[in-house]
C-alpha cells in the first residue's frame, strides 16, 4: 500500500468530533420548530377562510347539523346564485366595481400632479418632507373621528345615498399612499432620461406620457392595485353615506344577511368568499410590484 493510500485510510478512519455534529443538528432542530411553528400558523391564520368557504357550500338543510361537519356532504353553489340573483346583490357588485375603478383613476391622476413636482421640479426639501408628511399623516386619523363631519357635509351638499360621494371620499383617503408610492417610482427614474428627451426638442408633456409615463408603469400598477383593494374593503362610509342599493356597495351586501329573525349563514359566506376573492387575485397578480410599492422601493423581489 503505498504513502497516498495509507494516508486515505487514515483519514477515513477518524471520527468526526461530536462538537462539529452538534452545531449542525441544532440548526436542524430548530429549521423543524420554526417550520411546524409557521405551518400551525398558517393553518389558524387560513381556517376561518375554509370555513367560510366550506359554509358557502352547504345547503340550508346541513348548516345546523350537529356537530358541525367541516365539509359538505352535498355541496352546492346555491348560496351564491340566491345571493347574486335573488337578493340582487349582482348590483352592489356593480356598484362596487364602478366606485373602485372610478377611485383608482382619479387617485392616480391626483397622486401623479403631486408625486411629479416634487420629484421633477425646483421644490425645496423643506416643502417636500413637509407635504409628504402632512399627507401620510392624514392616514393616521381615524375614521371614526370624521365620519359624522363627513356625513353632515354630505347632506348639506345633497350628495347623500349617491355614488359620487363614495368616490370622493375613497379617493381623498387613497391619495396619501398613492403619493407617496408614486413618489418612490418617480425617484427610481434617473431625471437625465427625460432631460435628454427634452434636449431633443420633446416637450415636457411629451417626455411625461411618451418617455416617463411608461417607465412608471408597475409602479401604476401597483399603486391601482392597493388603492383598489383599500376601496373595496371599506365598509363604515358605506354603511353611513348610502341608504338604498343604487348606491350601497359590496360590502354592505355581507352585513345584510344578518336579518331582524336570522342570519342566513351560507348566502353570508357567499358574498364573503366573493368580496374576498376579488382583492387577492388583485394583489397575487401584481405582487411583485406591490411589495416594492409597500416598502416605498425599498425591497424588490428577485426574479
Amino acid at each position: 500500500m503505498t504513502g497516498d493510500s495509507q494516508a486515505a485510510v487514515h483519514l477515513l478512519s477518524v471520527r468526526v468530533p461530536r462538537t462539529l455534529v452538534r452545531p449542525h443538528r441544532r440548526r436542524s432542530v430548530l429549521r423543524g420548530l420554526v417550520l411546524t411553528a409557521l405551518g400551525v400558523l398558517a393553518a389558524v391564520y387560513l381556517f376561518p377562510f375554509f370555513w367560510m368557504i366550506s359554509t358557502s357550500l352547504k345547503p340550508t338543510s346541513e348548516l345546523y347539523v350537529q356537530p358541525p361537519a367541516l365539509w359538505p356532504v352535498r355541496p352546492t353553489f346555491d348560496a351564491y346564485g340566491a345571493a347574486l340573483v335573488g337578493a340582487g346583490d349582482w348590483v352592489l357588485l356593480r356598484n362596487s366595481v364602478i366606485v373602485c375603478l372610478t377611485t383608482v383613476v382619479l387617485a392616480l391622476a391626483l397622486a401623479l400632479l403631486i408625486a411629479y413636482p416634487l420629484t421633477r421640479l425646483g421644490v425645496t426639501p423643506r416643502f417636500r418632507r413637509g407635504l409628504l408628511s402632512w399627507l401620510l399623516s392624514l392616514r393616521f386619523l381615524p375614521s371614526m373621528v370624521v365620519v359624522i363631519p363627513i356625513f353632515a357635509t354630505i347632506r348639506t351638499v345633497g350628495l347623500y345615498d349617491q355614488l359620487l360621494a363614495l368616490i370622493l371620499i375613497y379617493t381623498a383617503f387613497s391619495l396619501p399612499f398613492a403619493v407617496w408610492m408614486l413618489k418612490g417610482f418617480l425617484q427610481e427614474v434617473p431625471q437625465e432620461v427625460e432631460e435628454a428627451a427634452l434636449v431633443d426638442g420633446a416637450g415636457r408633456w411629451r417626455a411625461f406620457f411618451q418617455i416617463l409615463l411608461p417607465m412608471i408603469s408597475p409602479g401604476l400598477l401597483a399603486a391601482g392595485v392597493i388603492t383598489f383593494a383599500l376601496a373595496w374593503s371599506e365598509f363604515l362610509y358605506a354603511l353611513i353615506l348610502t341608504a338604498t342599493p343604487r348606491s350601497q356597495t359590496f360590502s354592505i351586501a355581507v352585513w345584510s344577511f344578518v336579518t331582524q329573525f336570522e342570519i342566513i349563514w351560507n348566502q353570508m359566506a357567499a358574498m364573503g368568499v366573493v368580496s374576498a376573492l376579488v382583492p387577492i387575485v388583485l394583489l397575487l397578480f401584481a405582487r411583485r410590484y406591490v411589495i416594492s410599492a409597500l416598502t416605498f422601493g425599498a425591497v424588490r423581489e428577485k426574479t
